[in-house]
Formats: C-alpha cells, sequence, structure tokens
C-alpha cells in the first residue's frame, strides 16, 4: 500500500519533537452508513518507531482511533538522527515513513 505518512521531526537543546499524520479512514466497524448497513473495521492497530534502527517504542492503536490519527511525541536525540515510522492496519495495510532530524527554526 503507498503510504502518504506526514513526518516532522525537529531538535532543540537536545531534545527531538516529532509530528505524525497517517492518512486513514480509521472506521470502527460499529457506525453504521446512509442505508444502515455497519461500515466493516478498518483500523490501524500498531505501530513502531526507530531512531538510527534502534527500537524507540511500540504502539497498540485501535478501533477508537480518530480517521487521519495525529500522533506527537518527543524523546533525547539530535540533528541528523533518522527517525522512521512504521504502521499495520487490520487489512494487513503497511504505512511507513523516514525522515532525518533538522534543527528547530525557533
Amino acid at each position: 500500500m503507498s503510504s502518504s505518512i506526514r513526518i516532522l521531526a525537529s531538535e532543540e537543546n537536545g531534545i527531538v519533537s516529532v509530528k505524525v499524520i497517517i492518512p486513514h479512514p480509521n472506521e470502527s466497524g460499529t457506525r453504521k452508513n446512509e442505508q444502515g448497513f455497519v461500515v466493516p473495521a478498518y483500523f490501524v492497530r500498531e505501530g513502531s518507531v526507530t531512531i538510527n534502527g534502534d527500537s524507540l517504542f511500540v504502539i497498540e492503536l485501535g478501533p477508537s482511533v480518530s480517521k487521519d490519527p495525529f500522533l506527537q511525541f518527543r524523546f533525547t536525540g539530535k540533528k541528523g538522527d533518522v527517525l522512521k515510522v512504521v504502521f499495520l492496519d487490520n487489512h494487513g495495510g503497511l504505512f511507513e515513513a523516514e525522515t532525518i532530524v533538522q534543527q528547530s527554526q525557533r
């Protein structure tokens, strides 16, 4: 599946701030459409983040996450670090993106 994850990572004083948007419809499987039929579940279920190839964290998501999830987190790092995010949905779709940490523009 093609990925259009948007990711921004910037460092200031040794702290990297990351913002990630995952374009995904995220249907819970409980909503009904206009005809009264249940819309099948289709959501981002898990993800992982690595920095320079080392695991930073793993996250479990689920059907209660909104459409086009927005995630934000911080960690100790530096300009030039390579940040990679990988997400998997409940239909086996894989979404990934990679970026290089930039210096903050503040």
